[in-house]
C-alpha cells in the first residue's frame, strides 16, 4: 500500500522557492518527483469513496497505484 504519489524530496533552496511562489500565487503547492496519474474508478468504487467522504467530512483524491 502506498501512503503517497511520490512526493518530490527537495533541498532548502528548492523549498524556499517553492514557499516564494507559494506566498506569490496565494496558493498552496504540492511537489512530486512524477506526475501521480489520477484512478478511473468505477460508478460503485466512486459511490464508495463519496461515502467515506460525507461520513468523515473529508476529501480523497484516488491515484492509481504504479
Amino acid at each position: 500500500m502506498h501512503i503517497s504519489p511520490g512526493f518530490a524530496n527537495l533541498n532548502g533552496e528548492q523549498i524556499r522557492r517553492v514557499q516564494d511562489l507559494e506566498g506569490e500565487l496565494e496558493v498552496i503547492l504540492i511537489a512530486h518527483e512524477k506526475m501521480p496519474v489520477l484512478s478511473d474508478l468505477s460508478r460503485e468504487e466512486l459511490r464508495s469513496l463519496q461515502e467515506m467522504e460525507r461520513k468523515m467530512g473529508i476529501t480523497l483524491v484516488a491515484y492509481r497505484q504504479e
